[in-house]
């Protein structure tokens, strides 16, 4: 989660993130998987397989965090929206306007909403954060004489799901490239 924090800042540097954008970011990224600390990770091909096990693992880590973190109050009230933001639909892109969460591109918010008003967040330079994040986890493992099918598909996988795309202006394919 660290590592995805890390790239989702520096991700936000390169934008020209406002400071709240940019700090939004960061605790997406540092917090977005918080919820599957306490329900357990499933594996994306596994949530993807059985149709709506995707819908009930969310609602389930929501009322797991309802239940162990935000019931109890271990996060004061006054923080839990925030937590909310970081860690419920975490890569969706959006912004506050009149005190309303409206969902946007991250293009948009470049070009429109980069200002602390807006409370703004970059749920799809998450998403890249994290799947760049997994992707060097593969990369390194294949580089360290780690090799299996699994592995080297997703390393495959990424680059093409990548491969010419741009998000709030971050080159991801060029990112890629650097992998050699």
């Amino acid at each position: 989660m660290l590592i995805v924090a890390i790239l989702s800042y520096l991700f936000s540097l390169e934008t020209g993130a406002c400071p709240k954008r940019r700090a939004n970011n960061y605790f997406t990224g540092l917090f977005h998987d918080l919820p599957e600390a306490l329900t357990k990770d499933i594996i994306s091909p596994v949530k993807k397989a059985a149709t709506g096990l995707d819908r009930f693992v969310k609602d389930f880590e929501k009322e797991e965090m309802e239940r162990r973190i935000y019931g109890p109050e271990l996060i004061p009230k006054a923080w839990q929206p925030e937590l909310r933001m970081f860690t419920e639909e975490e890569f969706v892109s959006k912004v506050t306007i009149d005190g309303q969460v409206h969902h946007i591109t991250s293009d948009a918010i470049t070009a429109s909403y980069n200002q602390d008003r807006y409370n703004p967040v970059d749920g799809e330079l998450v998403k890249a954060a994290d799947d760049l994040a997994a992707f060097m986890e593969a990369y390194l493992a294949l580089q360290n004489g780690i090799s299996n099918s699994q592995l080297q598909t997703a390393v495959q996988e990424k680059k093409r799901f990548y491969r010419d795309k741009t998000i709030a202006g971050i080159n991801l394919d060029e990112v890629y490239k650097e992998f050699h």
